[in-house]
């Protein structure tokens, strides 16, 4: 009898914790969502929420859900369609007239949402304990909080990748047909949302695959279904997509551009730039003519075939970027949010996060196996697919449950007595390695860029880009050696009032370029900043004639002042050019980037010498054919 009541109390206590950790996270869930909401009236009548401007991604999201809403379905589809196409629609039922309150209350449940299977995950993983970290973590972190009220589809996003990391784990452990064939259905809705989730179909059906080894007609059966059950909710856009365009183009249109945005020989490693050879690689696979079409995935594999270091290196450079912990803003940014949320201040910030959820990625690794290789999985897929295009703040904020899964990790791994060990020598072992893996991903999140872009990338554009870009299109050539506009080193050197500078610099023409550069007229671009009111001088002199400016242009959302040369005569393959500049009145400065270090800019200094300038100038070089 005694023995009875005692495994009859041990089952009471054990249910009683169980019960505990689903309370603890219950209120985890609730604190969440209070802070959400918090934030989101803080932010409701701000202007970004109220009535984007018309070139961000939120205004268009609106308006298309809005004619969609009405029945005015689009011609095609660009961006990818389930966000702005059904989600909001279904939202607008509530407000007709496109009020955001029905679609700030979505995502505050999707979002709170989020925290309870980041709980749920990182307990299977982890355990219980490792749970409540994890979900406190994201309810807590300041970026999926601040993208909850905006019309940007972020916080959808991260709620379908705890979804489906969820569904990954319960699908693995009961092998259960209707499991695999719902987290088909999730990765359908999360491609649909975003691109990116692509990338987890491999590993879902390698995994699959694995579970059910030992029964290769199951297994079969179960891929087929997965397969077909992923692209049938594509097939309709997919459908509208081909009748528009007379071929096959997938449920989103802007492929092609937002891969060239990230992977011309131009583009910046984050933010959004709209140079020269982005033009080209689009207006080429738009090319109606298909003998013509060249599409940006074959042009990237042909820069990858011709110029592997550099384009491995721009990649190497986003990928930086995506886990570095500064925001690259774009539709809205944390700076101006905190003007009208002063408790978002109170947050916990992506350095912190993004150091822990890296330090639960490197723990997942070791030892090689077991379900937290599916979170070490999840992460880099999400990571590589958001690197293989272009990197913004926002399109971390899909990852930020999984993060926080991996973070919840390291906490109960780093935290002292949580990890028993029989041997205390090897505990401590390990923990040191630990620590030491922390340290490493706390140096990767804060200032691992910062310190490649000021040390290491200067000598490696040097060594294996020696001209600079040089860009032979079909309507010009054009040369520089300043790096990207955006995310770049760019530097402003103003002018005082009345303060006058000389400065010169060297294009130099690679080789099998100067036969079709020589005797050529040519423009001659300069980047400045000056207000409304500058008033300035500026002169160009090669080989002893002055030219004025004859206008200040803008392009690529940058300020230039541009000049004409009549004619190029090389001097083996250098252009040698002086820029004579003096402000007058208002703000006028000249713009320099700091990571480019080819000692091609001079500066003449007050006895008349000229003094090579640890920078470069940008200015660029442009000859119409």
């Amino acid at each position: 009898m005694r023995q009875f009541f005692s495994s009859m109390a041990t089952a009471l206590r054990r249910g009683l914790r169980g019960r505990r950790f689903y309370w603890a996270l219950a209120l985890i869930l609730l604190l969440g969502f209070l802070l959400r909401l918090a934030v989101c009236l803080q932010l409701y009548h701000s202007a970004a929420v109220q009535s984007p401007l018309p070139v961000t991604d939120m205004a268009t999201y609106r308006r298309l859900a809005l004619e969609i809403r009405q029945g005015n379905w689009p011609a095609f589809f660009d961006y990818q369609p389930f966000y702005y196409s059904i989600f909001l629609p279904l939202l607008y039922v509530l407000s007709p007239g496109g009020a955001p309150w029905p679609v700030i209350a979505a995502q505050l449940l999707v979002g709170s949402a989020a925290l309870w299977l980041v709980g749920l995950g990182a307990a299977q993983l982890y355990g219980r304990r490792a749970g409540c970290l994890a979900a406190l973590l994201l309810a807590v972190s300041q970026f999926h909080i601040l993208y909850t009220p905006y019309l940007l589809l972020e916080v959808l996003q991260s709620f379908w990748m705890a979804l489906i990391f969820y569904y990954v784990l319960k699908a693995y452990k009961k092998n259960r047909a209707a499991d695999w064939l719902l987290l088909a259905l999730f990765c359908s809705l999360s491609t649909l949302t975003r691109g990116n989730a692509l990338l987890f179909v491999p590993g879902i059906l390698a995994l699959l695959v694995y579970r059910n080894w030992p029964l290769p007609k199951r297994a079969a059966a179960l891929s087929l279904l997965f397969i077909l059950l992923f692209y049938l909710p594509q097939l309709p856009f997919s459908w509208r997509n081909y009748r528009h365009f007379g071929r096959w183009r997938g449920p989103s249109t802007a492929q092609d551009k937002v891969l060239a945005l990230g992977n011309s020989p131009e583009a910046p490693p984050g933010g959004l730039e709209y140079p020269r050879s982005y033009q080209l690689w689009c207006s080429q696979s738009d090319e109606p003519d298909p003998a013509k079409r060249v599409s940006v995935s074959r042009q990237m594999l042909r820069r990858l075939r011709h110029e592997p270091l550099l384009f491995l290196e721009l990649k190497f450079r986003t990928l930086l970027l995506f886990w570095d912990r500064g925001e690259i803003p774009n539709n809205i940014s944390l700076h101006a949010a905190l003007r009208h949320s002063p408790l978002l201040r109170f947050f916990l910030p992506f350095a912190l996060l993004g150091s822990l959820g890296l330090a639960g990625l490197f723990y997942s690794l070791y030892p090689f196996k077991g379900a937290r290789l599916c979170l070490a999985y999840a992460i880099l897929a999400y990571c590589l697919g958001t690197v293989a295009f272009y990197m913004l703040a926002r399109f971390r904020i899909g990852a930020l449950p999984l993060l926080c899964i991996a973070g919840g990790g390291a906490l109960r791994l780093l935290l002292p007595g949580i990890v028993p060990d029989a041997d205390g020598q090897l505990r401590r072992l390990r923990r040191q390695k630990r620590l030491l893996l922390l340290l490493l991903a706390v140096f990767v999140v804060n200032s691992a860029y910062a310190n490649y872009q000021r040390y290491l990338e200067p000598a490696f554009m040097r060594r294996f880009l020696p001209y600079g870009i040089a860009l032979d299109h079909p309507q010009e050539l054009v040369f520089y050696d300043h790096g990207p506009l955006s995310f770049g080193g760019s530097l402003l050197w103003p002018l005082e009032k009345q303060q006058s500078l000389l400065l010169e610099k060297e294009f130099v023409i690679p080789p099998e370029l100067r036969e079709r550069a020589e005797g050529r007229s040519a423009l001659v671009w300069l980047r400045v900043f000056c207000d409304k009111n500058a008033v300035f001088k500026a002169e160009l002199e090669y080989e002893g004639q002055g030219q004025p400016y004859f206008d200040l242009h803008a392009d690529r959302m940058n300020q230039w002042l541009r000049f004409e040369l009549p004619e190029l005569n090389l001097q083996d393959g250098v252009v040698t050019l002086r820029f004579k500049l003096q402000a007058i009145q208002g703000e006028f400065a000249v713009v320099l980037d700091q990571y480019r270090k080819y000692q091609r800019s001079r500066l003449q200094n007050q006895d008349g010498t000229l003094e090579s300038l640890d920078m470069e100038l940008c200015a660029e070089l442009q000859i119409p054919k």
